[in-house]
């Protein structure tokens, strides 16, 4: 189910930029709409809509319910990030410690002996 979604989501995405690509700017047609043609202006300067705007907005709606439910089926999937961190812990061997090591609690005790004088 997961597979077919992402495909149709590809396709999609790839439509959606072909079809943005092959739009006429907003801008094109600007002169007309502050100029003459007045009555024409209520829905801007390209009119009503065209086929490309449907055909982009339907594009958009479907990419974000493709979306969605990737995201909702992704979220399924994984489960309680709780479940996956202590498990793993739980399993794993008690760390022993190397006696060569670099011990952070001996730098405080170390630095006590060392203070610096009171000021006066």
């Amino acid at each position: 189910m997961t597979t077919i979604i992402i495909v149709v989501h590809v396709i999609v995405a790839l439509l959606l930029i072909g079809v943005v690509l092959i739009q006429r700017g907003q801008g094109a047609d600007m002169g007309v709409s502050f100029g003459g043609g007045g009555a024409q202006t209520l829905f801007g300067s390209r009119g009503s809509g065209s086929f490309l705007g449907k055909l982009t907005g339907g594009l958009a709606a479907t990419f974000m319910m493709t979306s969605l439910t990737l995201a909702f089926f992704s979220q399924q999937q994984t489960g309680s990030v709780i479940d996956h961190a202590v498990a793993p812990l739980q399993q794993q061997a008690p760390v022993q410690s190397a006696p060569q090591g670099f011990d952070p609690s001996k730098l405080k005790s170390d630095a006590s002996e060392d203070s610096l004088p009171a000021a006066e």
